[in-house]
């Protein structure tokens, strides 16, 4: 009895979600996660650079301090090798 109802009912929620969607647009509100990176991810990272040169040391030893795992340390490592330390400020999350 109430099947007939779904796709009338779907397309509905899904014009009432677009039309919310693009009044927040217009109103200069836009969703999903902010671009950039926290406070503390960018100390971490400027922190991490000087351990990362360090070759005496295993990547272990340098990651351990810092609370880092192994992924997350060679991600940062990328980002240095990439980027100045004046670039990885600007890569905040502005509020």
């Amino acid at each position: 009895m109430f099947n007939y109802r779904q796709p009338i009912l779907g397309r509905l929620i899904r014009e009432r979600t677009n039309a919310g969607l693009q009044s927040a647009r217009a109103r200069g509100r836009t969703g999903g996660r902010p671009k950039g990176y926290m406070k503390e991810t960018i100390s971490k990272l400027i922190i991490m650079r000087l351990f990362y040169k360090d070759t005496t040391k295993s990547p272990e030893e340098n990651y351990k301090p810092l609370g880092l795992t192994r992924a997350t340390f060679y991600r940062y490592a990328k980002i240095l090798d990439n980027n100045t330390d004046e670039e990885i400020k600007k890569m905040s999350i502005k509020k």
